[in-house]
This record gives structure tokens, C-alpha cells and sequence, in this order.
């Protein structure tokens, strides 16, 4: 009998250890981006992260995969919503399919610098784009930087001319493709980590995209031509599932937000002062750029603007109604 009563209470012991050390564990989180190993993108992650396991005693363990190889944005986006992937650092147009209204951030010149596309997502706009998503299941903890786009052709743009006929690789986004072909181009819907064989294929003859593209994607390797146009702002909402999110503790949920909205800041600020350092890094990689004039280009992309104001027209006037304020 007092044999039994110790192999039972060694059981209940173990039983209780194991238990412990189980709920010591860190919660393993993963986090998909389509950015290089090398991209500002990871930088910003490792960094969110580290904070983040920092100031909660370790009780999360981040797992960042660059290159999609947690999954391609589109395919990591529908895995929260369905609660089978954990997080994305999401293309902010791959997001319209969830909330219709946050593809007017991607018509053209909707914003004249970061600055602007800073203010508006961290406000009461992007607060309506995030309770939008959130009835999908989708939960934006921050929107961090991408930069603001230009045109990466075969040859030299000095004018809108000179893009008549040439096939760019545009994210599979329709403000986006209506606007390239409203540029005299062709565009052509493909997903970002295509892009360089599909060039070195002549699937394409060029794409857009930053200027931390034409480093990071190499695409210097591929032409020597670039033009500087600020013509569109593409944001990067960090998106967690609603699934993971419920799973975690209020304490912690304020942590995870807070760090997310420094990092916000910190991106946006981060990126300007790239911008200037990565053309030169360019230019002595042998690309030249062009800066044409933007008047051209704005007044061909108004049919766009007149498709999709019936769309986002009220979206539109409250961006405008902070940016103009400027």
C-alpha cells in the first residue's frame, strides 16, 4: 500500500513538473515577409521582436522567415484569417480583398511624401482601415514603411513618352495596373519574388518599386535605368491572426502594440534617411537616374481617379482633408 501511495504521488508529481515546465515554455511565434534576408524588412522584425521578448520576460520566441518561406503575403494573409498561420508583414494592397477601402492606398500620387502616408495610416483613417479587418479576423498591430515607388525601365525616362509600349511587373493590385497602363505601359500582375527571373526571362521589361528594391532584388543587374517619380505609396501592416491574438494576455497585447507603433515611427524615419544614401548606393552601382517632369504623369492618371472615386470617394476626401492641411 505505501508502495502504491509513493509511486502515486511521484506520478502527480512528475505530472506537476511537467505541467510547470510546459507553461514556462515561450509561445512560439512565426512571422512570414517577401523581403530579402537583407531587407529592411527582417531589420525591423528582429528588432519588434527582441522588444517585444524583452519586456515579457521572454514568454514569446519570434520565428521571422524572409524570402516567403513561411508562405507567399497572399497565402500567409488568408492562413490568419482562417487562424493556420500566425503573422505576416503584409503588402498593404493584399489586404483589399478583407477590407475593399484600403485599396485607395494604392491610387497614385494619393500621397505626396511618407510623411503624409505616416500621419493618415497612423490615424483616424487607418484606425477604420484596421476595425475593417478586424471583422475578418485579421488584426493590425502597425504600419510600417515601404517607401515611396518609382519606375525601373530598360532604357532612360525623361518623359511619359518614353514608357509607351514597355511591360512593367506591378503588384497584383487593379488601382495599380490601371495606373501603370495609364502611363503609356503595360503592366503585368506578378508576385515580388518572380520578378528577376521573369526580367532575365523578357516576361517583363522592367517593374516598379523603391529604391531598396533596386538593391536588395539586384535589380541594378538588370538595368541601369531608373526614374525618380514618388509616384505611389504601398504601406506594410504587421498582421497577426485573430486566433493568436485571442490566445494572448491583455498585459502582453499592449506590449505587442506598443512596440509595433514605435516601430512604425521608427520605419518611417529610417526609410527617409535611406532614400537619399540608397540612390547614391545606386549610382555607384552604374544606374542613372532620371527625374521627369511629375505634371504629365498626374494628369494622365486622372481617368483612375474618376473610375474609383464612385469606390472610395469618401476614403478620399478624409486623406485629403489631413494632407491638404499641409
Amino acid at each position: 500500500m505505501r508502495r502504491r501511495l509513493f509511486l502515486g504521488a511521484l506520478t502527480l508529481l512528475f505530472l506537476f513538473l511537467a505541467a510547470t515546465m510546459a507553461s514556462a515554455a515561450p509561445k512560439v511565434i512565426k512571422i512570414g515577409h517577401t523581403g530579402t534576408k537583407d531587407h529592411h524588412y527582417q531589420m525591423y522584425l528582429e528588432t519588434w521582436a527582441e522588444k517585444v521578448s524583452a519586456a515579457t520576460d521572454n514568454r514569446y520566441t519570434f520565428e521571422i522567415f524572409p524570402s516567403d518561406l513561411y508562405g507567399k503575403p497572399n497565402q500567409l494573409i488568408e492562413g490568419a484569417q482562417l487562424g493556420t498561420t500566425d503573422m505576416v508583414l503584409a503588402t498593404g494592397s493584399l489586404l483589399t480583398s478583407y477590407n475593399p477601402k484600403i485599396g485607395v492606398l494604392s491610387l497614385p500620387f494619393i500621397f505626396r511624401d511618407s510623411q503624409e502616408a505616416h500621419d493618415v495610416l497612423n490615424g483616424p483613417v487607418g484606425k477604420e482601415f484596421e476595425e475593417g479587418l478586424a471583422k475578418r479576423n485579421l488584426i493590425i498591430l502597425g504600419w510600417w514603411e515601404n517607401g515611396m515607388r518609382h519606375l525601373f525601365p530598360p532604357k532612360p525616362v525623361n518623359s511619359i513618352e518614353d514608357l509607351k509600349g514597355l511591360k512593367l511587373r506591378v503588384i497584383n493590385s487593379a488601382e495599380m495596373i490601371d495606373t501603370i497602363n495609364a502611363f503609356g505601359a503595360s503592366a503585368v500582375p506578378m508576385a515580388f519574388n518572380d520578378v528577376y527571373s521573369a526580367w532575365q526571362l523578357r516576361t517583363i521589361d522592367g517593374c516598379e518599386g523603391t529604391t531598396t528594391h533596386m538593391l536588395t532584388q539586384k535589380y541594378f543587374e538588370l538595368t541601369k535605368s531608373a526614374a525618380l517619380l514618388w509616384y505611389m505609396h504601398v504601406s506594410n501592416p504587421l498582421v497577426v491572426s485573430k486566433r493568436l491574438w485571442d490566445s494572448i494576455p491583455e498585459a502582453d497585447k499592449a506590449i505587442f502594440l506598443d512596440e509595433a507603433k514605435k516601430m512604425s515611427a521608427f520605419s518611417f524615419e529610417f526609410q527617409r534617411k535611406m532614400d537619399e544614401k540608397e540612390i547614391k548606393q545606386c549610382e555607384e552601382l552604374g544606374v542613372v537616374f532620371t527625374r521627369p517632369d511629375r505634371e504629365p504623369f498626374l494628369k494622365a492618371v486622372a481617368p483612375v481617379y474618376e473610375k474609383y472615386r464612385p469606390k472610395y470617394g469618401d476614403i478620399i476626401d478624409k486623406i485629403q482633408a489631413i494632407t491638404q492641411k499641409k
